[in-house]
């Protein structure tokens, strides 16, 4: 092929009627401005067919020689920077692209090359300098104005992005991109409803089977699942045979408790599947949450038979186990595999088995054996150990297992949790505060951790407006957790805001009424609001259910101080 090239190239200069190798013997003259077009044209075909063959050095060389013949030719310029950036050389596109730019300031392929560039390279005020300098040229460039969006997101900027394509759509109230984008930025911010309209007018304008499904899902997460339930039916109605979406529609009815048209869907499903098995499994999870377990049983024992399917083994355990039928519930989750998504809760089973049969030793034995299984190691199986050590009053031992878990794992915030949970026990509540802290920096949105520092905190009265600021974060997380609430009553409490401590502590109480901890404080709080009655009958409560022995006299002391102070009202 190379020794083709030469004749080849003499053949197209034939053709072109000039060969640009002599300017004197060309036959026609160059034009006045100094161009001689059929020499570029030569030369642009000489770079084409290189680079065609990734000979890029020469390809390069040629066009380059092509400006010399025409500087003016746009079809070289787009070349050049293209076949920079083949040869890995994207400095030396964006400098070639910079120069050109600087020599023709209105040439607006080469300011949309050079600012496509810098987007990829996350230069992100440089690519949005460009395209605002486009737009000054052509204001209705809509791909431009899209692509600032794109940009002004990645910077959130939010607002900048949402103000161009709502001025798209007061310009084209049908424009699909415009709705599609204006969906995902306002879901990004957070703006749920407006974000649903967007997307319902996007789909609108243009229905497809990927929309359908980010919609779908977007409707989802928000729990709205009647929303979600139609979505996902439009494309079971453009096809019956999508199982994606069949089963998405599913999921959607039982969310719905809709739980008869559930099941008939997927028997129809069934008839058409090429995983019966899943199929299969789905139906089991339906019976066992229509607490319907023969049923489930039914679908489950063909599955057991294939020593592969973990999931249908560890659900007809857990189906066993609720039927006190233990060893061979330990015989399925025996197959369940350490690669398997459910392999965590299977030994998490099989503890809760051994435990009902008072055999905590094969507990240590079984735990012992995955941790010291690297691959088949986990987090919770340190957190589950560590629980059993503190059952047995083994605490060096427990302690000791936590800080190799951290070493370990040094990036899990309930390991931490746990660890600061044993410290504070143990009396070590600066330290378990530290640990806590550690959780929040991992995880900052960790409800019971705020709860952990704040109530802390109250509890030792500093830090008040703090702990005040932490927990009602863990009440916002956990509105119907009545241990949280109970803190921020007693936060309330430290600092002297007797009716709203008194608010919380009864709506605590609610929630968890069977705890006698916040009893005791509710006691508390009565008796600072000079309501002594009230205080000795929830101190009484308190009292009879308290079963450890020094929070019983703890309170018994409370009781017979206010027995003595109103005796004689009484």
């Amino acid at each position: 092929m190379t020794l083709l090239r030469p004749y080849l190239l003499i053949f197209i200069c034939f053709l072109l009627g000039s060969c640009s190798f002599n300017r004197s013997t060309t036959s026609k003259p160059p034009e006045e401005n100094g161009t001689d077009l059929s020499c570029s044209y030569f030369y642009f075909l000489w770079g084409s067919h290189a680079e065609t063959n990734e000979h890029y050095g020469e390809a390069l060389e040629a066009y380059q020689k092509a400006l010399i013949c025409d500087p003016d030719a746009d079809y070289v310029n787009r070349k050049i920077p293209i076949l920079l950036l083949k040869m890995g050389k994207a400095e030396k596109a964006i400098s070639w692209l910079q120069q050109a730019i600087k020599e023709q300031p209105d040439a607006i392929p080469l300011s949309l090359f050079l600012a496509n560039l810098y987007a990829q390279q996350n230069k992100s005020e440089k690519a949005i300098t460009l395209y605002d300098k486009v737009l000054a040229l052509e204001p209705g460039n809509e791909d431009v104005q899209l692509r600032l969006t794109f940009l002004y997101i990645q910077q959130d900027r939010y607002e900048k992005a949402e103000h161009i394509l709502r001025n798209l759509l007061k310009k084209n109230e049908e424009h699909y991109f415009a709705h599609f984008y204006l969906a995902r930025l306002l879901k990004k911010t957070k703006s749920y409803k407006d974000a649903a309209v967007e997307y319902e007018k996007a789909i609108s304008l243009n229905w497809s089977k990927d929309l359908s499904y980010e919609i779908g899902h977007f409707y989802t997460t928000l729990n709205q699942h009647e929303d979600a339930l139609r979505i996902y039916t439009t494309i079971t109605e453009y096809d019956p045979y999508d199982e994606r979406a069949s089963i998405s529609r599913i999921q959607s009815l039982l969310e719905l408790n809709r739980n008869d048209e559930a099941l008939a869907d997927l028997e129809q499903i069934r008839l058409f599947s090429q995983n019966k098995a899943n199929i299969d499994l789905i139906a089991a999870k339906i019976f066992i949450r229509l607490k319907e377990p023969e049923k489930a049983r039914e679908r489950l024992l063909p599955l057991s038979q294939n020593t592969e399917n973990s999931e249908a083994h560890y659900l007809l355990a857990l189906l066993l186990f609720q039927d006190d039928e233990y060893a061979p519930a330990l015989n399925q989750l025996r197959l369940v595999t350490p690669q398997s998504d459910i392999f965590e809760e299977s030994v998490y089973l099989q503890t809760r088995i051994f435990k009902k049969l008072n055999e905590p030793d094969k507990i240590t034995e079984l735990l012992q054996k995955h941790i010291s299984t690297p691959e088949n190691s986990s987090p919770l199986f340190y957190a589950l150990l560590s629980s059993l050590y503190q059952e047995q009053e083994k605490i060096s031992e427990a302690l000791t297992l936590l800080e190799e878990a951290i070493e370990i794992y040094h990036d899990n915030p309930q390991i931490f949790f746990e660890y600061g949970l044993l410290l504070e026990r143990n009396g070590m509540s600066q330290q378990a505060v530290i640990n806590m802290e550690k959780v929040l920096k991992l995880q900052p949105n960790h409800a019971e951790a705020l709860n952990f520092i704040g109530y802390t905190w109250a509890d030792s009265n500093i830090h008040l407006d703090r702990a005040l600021e932490y927990i009602k974060r863990a009440v916002e997380l956990k509105p119907e957790n009545g241990y949280i609430t109970d803190s921020l009553g007693w936060v309330y409490f430290r600092l002297g805001k007797l009716e709203k401590a008194e608010t919380e502590l009864k709506h605590a109480i609610e929630l968890e009424p069977e705890d006698p901890h916040i009893l005791d404080h509710l006691g508390d709080v009565y008796l600072s609001l000079k309501k002594e009655k009230k205080a000795l009958q929830i101190y009484q409560k308190a009292y009879e259910m308290f079963k450890d022995e020094k929070k019983r006299a703890m309170v018994k002391n409370k009781i017979d101080a206010l027995g003595k102070k109103l005796e004689p009202e009484l």
